[in-house]
């Protein structure tokens, strides 16, 4: 897993905790200003041998990011 920290004036405090695999890369963007999304490039599944794996764009809901979409990673 992994955690995504919010700053609040003082600290990182965690906002939300991500199931992630063998995370590579990460990369917010937003569309058209008005949507905003997390992509997370996953490498390999929990047992580090399988890497035939879905990455995973998030969109933000306000609250949370909840899945909006995998893609294939091979």
């Amino acid at each position: 897993d992994s955690v995504i920290y919010q700053w609040n004036g003082s600290v990182f405090a965690v906002i939300q905790n991500i199931l992630t695999h063998g995370a590579w890369d990460w990369e917010w963007f937003s569309v058209d200003g008005t949507s905003t999304y997390l992509a997370v490039a996953n490498f390999y599944d929990s047992s580090g041998n399988n890497y035939d794996i879905d990455s995973v764009i998030y969109q933000w809901n306000g609250a949370a990011f909840v899945v909006f979409q995998t893609i294939p990673t091979h």
